[in-house]
């Protein structure tokens, strides 16, 4: 974590040379999260979650949705991109990677927590380049989820049984290619970290207060953990599994609530549902699946955090949790989203939301709740 604060600061130097106080104030803002960040972990004793966390990996892969998607939509035919300014405007010097937010993601995070490079987005990298990875490849793609028909509806995107496919194919093509003899390739799999996050766009696009979230929630985790049992059957061993962010407090919900700004706790209540059953299932799975290590991260509880006490209060003393950074005049519309000729906020940190639909770079970089089986 000490990274962390030489990161901040280098920040902090750079902003004051620039003469910018409003970025200078988001910094701040920043350098204070990671301050709370730093004492709650170093406050608690070490434990076994404190040795995951300590863990020396080799690679970081990544499935998921756009909570994590590095830019593998750059390449698919679909509406759901992020390859264009206002994104990435805190990113690497503004670039817009296709990264759907003003920054870095979870993943980006989690990769510089463990001193690891950021992340390549499967579908950019060359065939020459994938046979030299050997730090990590993320398969992640905005608008899919865990059932295969999950977002088509806007165009292409990689399911969740289609990024692990992708991950079997990177083993036999390249991953086989790089580590020889086979225990040196099946050590690599089984020290490495693989993240999920994804799950939140199958209740965007499929669930209705009209289902039985129960048996919602149960297709779900049937789904996800068939492909699980997949990946260790391929040599995964240490899982790190995020649950849904809490979908009833998005700006496109949360524009039509009464009291406005309040979340939608029935909505949220069904995604809630999906991830106790998630984290129950993880003991399960820890029993049935061999030498496996699961980290289930608390995704869900931290946004909420993130709004103040309630999820009815409609703001929090530091952060606009009731409206996205871009567009800066947001209508509540459903399709209303950030495009290449929106303008946004001056300061996206000060938002919780960087678009409609997914957070800022402040709400990536967190301190998560975590479970470790």
């Amino acid at each position: 974590m000490v990274y962390f604060f030489f990161f901040f600061f280098s920040i902090i130097l750079e902003k004051m040379e620039m003469g910018s106080s409003s970025s200078l104030k988001t910094c701040f803002i920043l350098l204070f999260f990671c301050l709370l960040n730093v004492f709650t972990i170093s406050s608690k004793p070490l434990s076994k979650e404190s040795v995951l966390f300590g863990g020396n990996f080799p690679a970081l892969y990544v499935i998921g949705d756009s909570l994590v998607d590095s830019g593998n939509n750059n390449h698919l035919d679909t509406l759901a991109k992020s390859n264009f300014p206002p994104y990435g405007s805190d990113f690497e010097g503004g670039k817009s990677t296709g990264r759907f937010g003003n920054g870095k993601t979870i993943a980006d995070y989690i990769a510089i927590y463990y001193e690891l490079p950021l992340v390549p987005a499967y579908m950019g990298l060359s065939e020459e380049q994938k046979n030299n990875i050997s730090t990590g490849i993320n398969y992640a793609s905005a608008s899919c989820g865990i059932l295969p028909d999950t977002g088509k509806i806007v165009g292409e995107c990689l399911s969740l049984s289609v990024q692990v496919d992708l991950f079997k194919e990177t083993i036999d093509k390249n991953l086989k290619k790089k580590f020889k003899p086979q225990p040196e390739l099946s050590k690599h799999l089984a020290d490495s970290l693989f993240m999920t996050a994804i799950g939140v766009n199958d209740y965007s696009f499929f669930y209705n207060k009209t289902m039985d979230a129960n048996d919602f929630a149960n297709k779900l985790i049937h789904e996800f953990f068939i492909q699980i049992q997949r990946l260790h059957g391929l040599g995964v061993r240490k899982f790190f599994v995020n649950n849904l962010k809490p979908l009833g407090c998005y700006p496109n919900i949360i524009a039509h609530t009464v009291p406005h700004g309040s979340c939608d706790n029935d909505l949220n209540l069904a995604v809630s549902i999906y991830n106790a059953k998630l984290r129950r299932s993880l003991t399960h799975m820890k029993q049935k699946l061999s030498n496996t290590s699961f980290l289930y991260s608390d995704y869900f509880n931290f946004m909420l955090g993130l709004r103040g006490p309630s999820s009815n209060h409609a703001s929090s003393n530091l952060l606009n949790t009731t409206s996205p950074c871009c567009p800066s005049i947001y209508d509540g519309g459903a399709l209303t989203g950030c495009s290449a000729n929106s303008s946004s906020c001056a300061m996206p940190d000060t938002h919780i939301f960087f678009d409609p639909f997914h957070p800022t770079q402040l709400a990536n970089f967190r301190r998560e709740k975590f479970a470790m089986w």
